[in-house]
């Protein structure tokens, strides 16, 4: 068994950095995912995917504002 499927004595599965500091603030937003009702969790996947596509991809949220003509 890799590092990646093991898990912790508590059953869960080991957290990872991926090295870049804000990337995994933004996935640490996924901590709290069992907290929330099950109605909330497409929120927060769709507020995670938006953050780390323009932490990843800045040039993205420049061509999403062209194409709706804001400067």
């Amino acid at each position: 068994m890799d590092e990646a499927q093991a898990t912790a004595a508590d059953g869960s599965t080991p957290s990872s950095s991926t090295g870049d500091a804000t990337v995994d603030r933004i996935i640490a937003l996924l901590d709290g995912l069992e907290d929330l009702p099950v109605t909330e969790h497409t929120g927060l996947y769709l507020d995670v995917h938006d953050r780390l596509a323009g932490e990843l991809d800045p040039d993205r949220t420049l061509r999403q504002a062209g194409a709706h003509g804001s400067p």
